[in-house]
């Protein structure tokens, strides 16, 4: 069994066709089946199911797909070891972020990457959705922390968790004492929101949201950035929807409640150039599984095909609001520190 097997089979199980595969490989079809086939003789194991509509992993296969991301990942990492040792490159990853990065799970994924990686210089810059694309396709950056970043334009995507958004009052207001709350209770209070052009994913789904529910929102208070948005709703000038991993976030003087209908959820991808075989890239997304507990995310390519076979589920590890402040289901809870971490640090060591 050689490498190249196990990168072939990755890249059809992760993209569950072989024609996207191939273009992904940048090789042809035909040898790329040949090669899955002898890797499957080797094993002796049927790895893919496969008709001239769909391509779908086995049992077998979705337990293989975990060992040979492994074993890749440790491969990857060997190459990095051997770079650093020869003075080489691979000690830089450039990383783009969403305005709502550092009140997400990024900076824990960054510290954790920066642990394993202690030579990888992380150069950090926070962008928004229009910038952060074009430094992606352009190669200025290595990889982009993103809130729904648009299907095509040259991309891979890898899902990585989904937040609820919840409301966040300020402790005192008339509303806090209730468990959940609906959009016509907020209908006269004022409202506190993120310009449109700094986070648009995120904007867009809280203007449909109000539109939907019929509350217009006229009374409402704009903020550049969403540490902005936080103090605000803390000083007391009005109320806010919010990822759920924001909850522990000046608690005390913020009372974050479950709205009803619930909002759809924000989701945070990795998004890296089409094309691209990085071995810094590659460990960052082993370490990103990691922390937000997904063992087989689903990355699609520029067809942004979905699939069954793995990805997100409805309501995967992110923070949930079942309670008046959330839980994580997968791994020990952040501490505050670990939530709020600062992102504009050089973690060269």
């Amino acid at each position: 069994m050689e490498l190249r097997h196990l990168r072939y089979f990755v890249a059809v199980a992760e993209e569950l066709s072989f024609s996207r595969a191939a273009e992904r490989l940048h090789v042809s079809q035909p040898p790329l089946s040949q090669q899955i086939k002898q890797l499957e003789e080797e094993v002796t194991v049927q790895l893919l199911e496969r008709t001239k509509r769909w391509v779908r992993l086995t049992s077998a296969g979705r337990l293989f797909l975990e060992h040979a991301r492994q074993v890749l990942a440790q491969v990857d990492s060997a190459v990095l070891a051997a770079r650093r040792t020869m003075g080489g490159e691979g000690d830089r990853l450039a990383v783009a972020c969403t305005p709502w990065a550092d009140l997400m799970a990024v900076p824990r994924i960054l510290q954790c990457f920066s642990e394993v990686h202690r030579r990888i210089g992380i150069e950090i810059q926070t962008l928004d959705a229009a910038l952060q694309l074009r430094a992606v396709k352009a190669g200025t950056v290595d990889v982009g922390f993103m809130l729904a970043p648009p299907e095509g334009h040259g991309l891979q995507i890898e899902r990585l968790v989904r937040y609820q958004l919840v409301v966040a009052l300020p402790a005192h207001h008339r509303l806090a004492t209730l468990p959940e709350l609906s959009p016509r209770d907020l209908a006269q209070d004022r409202y506190v929101m993120l310009t449109a052009d700094v986070a648009p994913a995120y904007g867009e789904i809280v203007a449909e949201y109000w539109r939907q529910a019929g509350v217009p929102m006229s009374n409402r208070l704009k903020a550049d950035q969403p540490h902005a948005v936080i103090d605000l709703v803390a000083a007391g000038a009005g109320f806010a929807l919010v990822p759920s991993s924001v909850q522990e976030y000046r608690k005390e003087l913020i009372a974050y409640r479950r709205l009803i209908p619930v909002p759809p959820d924000l989701e945070l991808s990795l998004v890296w150039a089409r094309g691209v075989e990085s071995p810094a890239v590659n460990a960052l997304r082993e370490v990103a599984r990691r922390v937000v507990a997904q063992p087989r995310p689903h990355v699609y390519g520029e067809s942004g095909t979905d699939s069954p076979s793995g990805g997100l589920s409805d309501r995967p590890s992110g923070w949930l609001p079942a309670t008046p402040l959330g839980r994580r289901r997968h791994g020990p809870e952040p501490t505050t520190a670990e939530v709020i971490r600062p992102l504009r640090v050089d973690s060269r060591r």
